[in-house]
């Protein structure tokens, strides 16, 4: 009868659809795992630095603008004359920029977690064009009939200022001039400042500067690109860098021992003076938000590897049921719907190893151990039920071919959909190509009979 193989199709779907539960709370774990070391490395950046943005020269001439106001008394009504002062600042760029850093990473663990950290020693050096000095001062001097112009203060920003691990020196021209902490900017306070001697514009046409800054920080370390010509290059012993910000690197060399990066990024590209003049209006938004550099991230992510490994569970257990449904019709065995759940739960719980072995071992070893582990198990198991060690044998094996292919699948993560879609389709093929003598009434005859000599058994 072709109900009781209807029958059978839907119990095997409907425990297919049950073990979607364990997968999702397998996911959930996943999750909250994810979210423990996230907790880890704000743990680690809140004792060491965090990430690191770094604006490495902006000149800035504070100047006082004098109107004089009438103010009335509320009282008598007198009105007398008053000097209104207000604050402005105008900030001048370098013509050329050049950065070079040099990374030195190190890890620092937080219970079963590893976080990567460094310490870059990093040479900044540029020039001022004295032209837009006076074109600068010029401009504020046109702002108000009394205009008072302050010294004049170098500024650098950075993200955590408790990174900085040495005081830098600023080599003003000729001189030495000392940082001070604080940036001195309304919009981005963490950094340092130096107050520069009087600038004088007839002696020089380039006005040269340069420091050496040691600085800590936490798997990113980014530079705003403030010069009208900036170039950056950039060289560490990590080997799985991955470039951020809004340029990527115009030359690049990554290989087991480190890389080396350079960029070049012209006000063309940057739009540099806009925003600086923005800033100066205050909109700093645009200014500390576009910036250059690299993530030092983890070769293998085993929560990503892990969270990517699941979204093929239910394909795998469909998989897995298929194969043990074709071993029932061949062998003309009566399987129980207990027996292909528990098989289905042998599958799922390979997920769970999976996970609790990634975060104390490598990924790979990981994996391997917990594919052997269910595929022995479902080995054992299997033996009994099928009769014949052989088939179990072959149930194994085929499972353990799964195993390998879905592990080639995740490592492939720009070819994953299209491995995805062949692991499917050769699957689909194979059962076609299995199944394509059976005939499928005859095999509902069969479950209709083995169901019948089970009642009459069971009455005697």
């Amino acid at each position: 009868m072709q109900k009781e193989l209807a029958i059978k199709l839907g119990v095997i779907g409907f425990i297919a659809m049950i073990l979607m539960i364990p997968l999702q709370m397998i996911t959930g774990k996943i999750a909250e795992r994810s979210a423990f070391q996230e907790d880890a490395k704000q743990s680690v950046s809140r004792s060491w630095t965090a990430s690191q943005s770094v604006l490495g020269a902006l000149i800035v001439i504070p100047y006082e603008i004098h109107r004089e106001i009438t103010i009335t008394d509320n009282y008598t009504k007198e009105e007398f004359p008053k000097i209104k002062k207000t604050l402005h600042h105008k900030f001048i760029i370098p013509e050329k920029f050049t950065i070079q850093a040099n990374i030195k990473n190190s890890v620092r663990h937080k219970g079963i977690y590893n976080v990567p950290v460094y310490t870059s020693n990093i040479d900044i050096q540029g020039y001022i064009n004295s032209k837009d000095i006076s074109e600068q001062l010029n401009l504020i001097k046109a702002e108000g009939s009394k205009v008072v112009i302050k010294k004049a203060f170098f500024s650098i920003t950075l993200s955590d200022p408790r990174g900085i691990n040495s005081i830098p020196t600023l080599k003003w021209q000729d001189k030495d001039v000392a940082f001070n902490p604080g940036s001195r900017l309304a919009k981005n306070v963490n950094g340092l400042h130096a107050i520069l001697p009087k600038i004088d514009i007839e002696k020089a046409n380039k006005i040269h500067f340069s420091y050496q800054l040691e600085l800590r920080g936490m798997e990113q370390l980014s530079f705003i690109p403030i010069g009208i010509e900036t170039k950056l290059n950039v060289q560490s012993t990590w080997p799985h860098p991955q470039f951020v910000g809004s340029f990527l690197p115009t030359e690049s060399q990554i290989d087991d021992s480190g890389y080396k990066a350079g960029w070049k990024v012209t006000s063309f590209a940057s739009n540099i003076s806009d925003k600086v003049e923005r800033c100066e209006k205050g909109d700093c938004i645009s200014l500390f938000r576009e910036d250059i550099g690299i993530k030092h991230i983890e070769p293998v992510d085993v929560y990503l590897q892990s969270e990517r490994t699941v979204k093929y569970g239910m394909l795998f257990i469909g998989l897995s049921f298929i194969t043990f449904f074709i071993f029932e019709i061949l062998m003309k065995l009566a399987i129980h719907p207990i027996q292909y759940c528990l098989v289905g739960f042998a599958n799922a719980i390979f997920y769970l190893l999976l996970i609790s072995l990634s975060e104390n071992i490598a990924f790979g070893l990981a994996y391997l151990i917990a594919s052997l582990c269910c595929s022995g198990l479902l080995l054992l198991y299997l033996k009994p039920v099928l009769k014949q060690g052989k088939y179990a044998y072959a149930f194994s094996g085929v499972l353990s071919v799964l195993y390998g292919v879905l592990y080639i699948i995740i490592s492939m993560e720009d070819l994953a959909l299209v491995m995805g879609s062949f692991l499917t389709f050769s699957a689909l093929a194979i059962v076609m190509f299995t199944t394509r003598n059976i005939n499928w009434y005859e095999v509902g005859d069969d479950l209709s009979s083995k169901s019948n000599h089970t009642d009459i058994a069971a009455n005697e």
